[in-house]
């Protein structure tokens, strides 16, 4: 039976509810998951803020017989907006308790250096080789995000490994990082219930970007060991931030495996004809005709790529002037 995603509140194991909420970018949607403890509620990330969010939010809960107000605790699987967006307004509400890593709450504190953030994609979209006309309107589509994440602080830095009991359930808290360094997702033992986040959707691959907080971070082979870890796990059922959930998780990684080593073919026939910019490779892939956002998007997952052949010993960079160049070695 296909799993469809429609706006409201699905229970998809006993006290455990999907939370489906809308979202103005392209996907449409993000799920949340709550789970019932009493009359308290467990809240698995929130959903952003975004205009009618919060009230959507708040509708849903007592579709399934609670309210903000009885929200406890907030588990958030890594630090992107509509991931984390409301966890402020819920605690204002509730004094709910936050758990997330401590590594994507520091990204989060980092972003408030406004311009020292500026100033680090600038110098990386230069040195990628993206033209500066588009850094600069990228650059300004930052400062329009930062209100969709209300400030919050984290109560509670989650742990590798760590069990949480949730109304008599165990929640093994798992470090997946390669959507962002700090990634986190749940697992249910008793159920065999992932609950993903975005380090494993049904239809696209979680777009992998470099830190420039933490250069030395690689996204792609991360990712990979994560999805090396998920596989082993007695898994029934992913639920994920995005789209339906699906049983065949080890089906699914193999499939993403497949999207990452033919990315990478093509990011080697690029480099085949004269060396070029990370900006030049990506517009070979995806070509060059991307609204400005999905441009950077398309350059950062284009980037983690070359470092992997890069460190694979198939292409070598060079600097040229203030921009680097990729080479067949």
């Amino acid at each position: 039976m296909t799993d469809e995603i429609n706006p409201g509140a699905k229970e998809i194991a006993e006290h455990l509810y999907r939370i489906t909420l809308p979202m103005p970018f392209r996907l449409g949607h993000v799920n949340v998951y709550a789970m019932l403890e009493g009359k308290d509620i467990n809240l698995f990330d929130t959903g952003g803020n975004f205009p009618g969010t919060f009230p959507v939010l708040e509708k849903l809960l007592s579709d399934i017989g609670g309210s903000v107000n009885d929200v406890r605790r907030i588990f958030i699987s890594h630090y992107h907006a509509d991931h984390c967006g409301i966890a402020g307004l819920i605690h204002k509400r509730s004094g709910a308790t936050v758990f997330m890593s401590e590594m994507d709450f520091s990204t989060i504190r980092s972003f408030e250096q406004e311009t020292l953030r500026i100033e680090r994609f600038t110098i990386f979209c230069t040195e990628q080789g993206l033209d500066p006309e588009t850094v600069r309107m990228i650059a300004g589509l930052f400062k329009t995000f930062k209100g969709i994440t209300v400030p919050f602080e984290a109560d509670t830095f989650l742990k590798d490994g760590e069990e949480i009991t949730v109304n008599g359930k165990t929640v093994k808290v798992l470090s997946t990082p390669g959507h962002t360094r700090g990634h986190f997702s749940f697992f249910l033992p008793e159920e065999g219930i992932l609950i993903g986040g975005d380090h494993i959707l049904p239809h696209i691959t979680p777009n992998l970007s470099p830190d420039l907080l933490s250069p030395e971070f690689r996204p792609l082979k991360s990712f990979m060991a994560s999805m090396d870890m998920i596989g082993k796990l007695p898994v029934r059922e992913v639920y994920p931030a995005h789209g339906p959930s699906f049983p065949d998780l080890g089906a699914r990684i193999e499939e993403i495996r497949l999207h990452h080593r033919e990315r990478k073919g093509l990011a080697l026939r690029a480099l085949r004809d004269r060396p070029k910019t990370t900006a030049e490779v990506s517009a070979d892939i995806f070509g060059s005709d991307l609204p400005e956002f999905d441009r950077l998007l398309a350059l950062n997952e284009t980037y983690v790529h070359l470092v992997e052949l890069e460190d694979e010993s198939t292409i070598r960079r060079y600097r040229e002037g203030e921009k680097f160049l990729f080479t067949l070695d």
